[in-house]
């Protein structure tokens, strides 16, 4: 109880300290906006407008639009075969086997990190003279293609696509295990990545594998962001609809209406009760990932993905001002009628 208090008698600034239908299947935890709005429009006998929130529009770039061509590096059979004397010819064998060319997303990113390194080993070894210029050829154009491999994982892997993208519904709760599964997921996930991309060596990438098929069978973040997208845009319309509190239900010469008493039970049993602390959680939630974010969007070689993730990156900024733009009309209502903003 006093938490609620106290974030809402000081509202700017303690949302800042926490710093193919219609509308989404199943609509979670921002049913409660729904329900508050309509007591209100009830109480005040305003007209009944929707506040169902449509399909976001902000959603992971589609993989056509991301994906790039690569010019594949070929030897030769004559230099493939004469290549056993070190790791590169087994590679090249693998590679070219019907489970190699199944290899997609990180782990193709991670094979051409591997020949990469492979080449570059294969070129010092003393048996390597003859065709050493054939070698730092291939070394070459295969360097020139690594930043379309990892674009083209980017795209294409279905764990990290489904982690960023947008849900189809809203969280049905709160889940603070669930959340940590993905999110430490992510965070795992990045910093390997992180560390591949910088010293362009890839180690065992059974760690990172193991984290993009965590990703893909959890739908907290998808659902976290689709929350935070619905919860915006239905106090954003709460806001619109209501603007202010109309005067007439003001408490005056010592009178409290009883619309005002209705609109207080409804605000305090709805708002303070359930809507501020979810949209609190869901907020610092979101605050945790922004580094990580941060730090995919700049890995990341496509603009446009870059744009998203950043994009992503700005829903609790927007999901906060949401929130104080709503709550200051209510601020106004209860300073009038001298109502203490907690629960009774």
């Amino acid at each position: 109880m006093k938490r609620s208090v106290l974030i809402f008698r000081s509202f700017g600034y303690a949302f800042v300290a926490f710093g193919l239908s219609a509308c989404s299947d199943d609509q979670g935890l921002t049913e409660y906006a729904d329900e508050l709005h309509n007591r209100v429009q009830s109480t005040l006998k305003l007209p009944n407008n929707s506040i169902d929130a449509p399909k976001p529009q902000l959603q992971y770039p589609a993989k056509r639009a991301l994906t790039r061509k690569i010019e594949r590096t070929s030897m030769g059979l004559l230099e493939s075969l004469r290549l056993n004397h070190c790791q590169l010819g087994q590679l090249i064998a693998e590679n070219n086997s019907s489970l190699g060319k199944l290899k997609d997303g990180f782990s193709r990113y991670h094979a051409d990190l591997t020949m990469i390194q492979a080449l570059k080993e294969c070129i010092e070894h003393p048996e390597s003279a003859n065709v050493k210029d054939k070698l730092k050829e291939a070394l070459m154009h295969k360097e020139s293609q690594l930043q379309n491999s990892l674009a083209n994982a980017f795209a294409r892997d279905e764990g990290l696509r489904k982690a960023l993208s947008v849900g189809n519904n809203s969280l049905p709760k709160i889940h603070v295990t669930e959340y940590n599964y993905a999110v430490n997921a992510l965070e795992r996930f990045t910093r390997i990545l992180e560390r591949w991309n910088y010293t362009k060596e890839a180690d065992d990438p059974d760690e990172l594998i193991k984290m993009l098929g965590r990703l893909e069978r959890s739908d907290y973040l998808p659902d976290l962001f689709r929350t935070m997208l619905d919860y915006s845009y239905k106090l954003e319309r709460m806001t619109e609809y209501l603007p202010e509190v109309p005067e007439s239900v003001y408490c005056q010469n010592g009178k409290v209406p009883d619309d005002a008493l209705a609109l207080k039970e409804a605000f305090n049993a709805i708002y303070l009760k359930e809507m501020q602390g979810d949209i609190a959680e869901v907020i610092e939630q979101h605050q945790r990932l922004l580094m990580t974010l941060e730090n995919l969007a700049g890995i990341a070689p496509q603009p446009e993905l870059k744009a998203y993730i950043a994009e992503l990156g700005t829903l609790s900024k927007k999901l906060t001002d949401a929130s104080v733009h709503f709550v200051r009309p209510w601020q106004k209502f209860y300073s009038a009628c001298d109502f203490t903003p907690g629960l009774d």
